[in-house]
């Protein structure tokens, strides 16, 4: 009775793992589109223990495979918030460079805002998705994220991933809107049941690759990979870096336009120095072919004034400043990657 009974239990379950693998196939296509289904999405047990990584062939090399020819400059450009202006005013100029750019997209922006602050139309963003560029996720409506509850924050970052999906895009990659939520474990945790990556932002822009626990060939002060490091710096998979190109800083009001406390503005020129400066602060950490930090630039507006001083918007970049931090990028020969050249590992 025992043996009996030993092998109903084992016909059970065999025909358990069975109706699941059955399951996970079919229910995907019986509403006529993909589901996001809990078994395809990589949960992450450890948050506290991870590193970054570029894909094995996303830098070019020569014929003969040598890391002689890898460069020692890459950088990884971002359009956060949907703007009509990327598509209008900055793609022409990558393509002119034959440079791609990440995406990040807020899915009920799209097709909406006025003259000013229009958005991008899903023909715009199909056709940047079929010429290369990845198209990923910021949220349906762009709110602070530690600020939801778990209700709103599934809708905000889950169903960000199936708008996306709906339209034919499938996004991997996840921006916290204002760059908050990266250090809320509550959020986090939600971010990484629909997503491999998630970006923040910081005062700089480098984000460290290929880290251990040491982290002593970087610098001292940055001592671990985890994603909420004691000191602050963002390391970790769901904590990728950026530096958000910004020319007012400080206390100041966008709504208002005004500065309530202490502000710092830049002109076109200050800005270019300004990025040249960041963009090589990467070279005394990658040497001989080995790349171990990447900065990562984040636009939002672009704007046709023809100085920053003209604009009260903090996130406005004006076309001929642009098109100049563009040209610099490609005559001292940067190689421009996207962010899904990086990849999470967790070994």
């Amino acid at each position: 009775m025992k043996n009996v009974k030993r092998q109903g239990i084992i016909l059970g379950f065999v025909v358990y793992l069975g109706l699941v693998s059955i399951l996970t196939q079919v229910l995907p296509y019986i509403f006529g589109q993909p589901l996001i289904l809990p078994n395809q999405i990589r949960r992450v047990s450890n948050l506290s223990v991870n590193t970054l990584e570029i894909r094995p062939h996303a830098l070019n090399v020569n014929e003969k495979g040598s890391n002689d020819l890898l460069p020692n400059k890459v950088i990884i450009l971002n359009f956060d918030d949907s703007y009509k202006s990327q598509f209008t005013y900055a793609k022409p100029i990558l393509d002119m460079y034959g440079f791609k750019a990440t995406f990040f997209q807020v899915c009920n922006w799209i097709d909406s805002g006025s003259e000013e602050n229009e958005k991008m139309s899903w023909n715009d963003i199909t056709e940047l998705s079929k010429e290369g560029h990845d198209i990923e996720a910021h949220t349906m409506t762009h709110p602070h994220l530690d600020k939801l509850s778990s209700s709103e924050l599934d809708y905000e970052i889950g169903q960000s991933k199936q708008c996306l999906l709906d339209h034919g895009i499938n996004s991997t990659i996840f921006a916290y809107p204002y760059g908050e939520g990266w250090d809320n474990p509550e959020v986090v945790n939600i971010v990484s049941n629909y997503f491999d990556l998630a970006r923040a932002n910081s005062e700089t822009p480098l984000t460290f690759l290929n880290c251990d626990d040491t982290m002593d060939d970087y610098t001292p002060t940055q001592s671990s990979c985890s994603t909420y490091p004691d000191n602050g710096t963002l390391v970790g998979s769901y904590a990728i870096n950026s530096w958000s190109h910004r020319h007012i800083e400080g206390d100041y009001s966008t709504a208002d336009q005004r500065c309530e406390e202490t502000c710092t503005y830049y002109n076109n020129s200050q800005m270019f120095e300004k990025f040249v400066g960041y963009v090589n602060s990467q070279d005394k950490y990658n040497t001989n072919g080995s790349i171990n930090a990447i900065p990562i630039v984040v636009y939002h507006t672009i704007v046709t004034y023809p100085d920053l001083t003209f604009s009260k918007r903090p996130v406005d970049t004006t076309v001929n400043l642009f098109e100049e931090e563009m040209r610099y990028l490609h005559d001292n020969g940067f190689e421009v990657l996207l962010m899904s050249d990086l990849v999470f590992d967790d070994m």
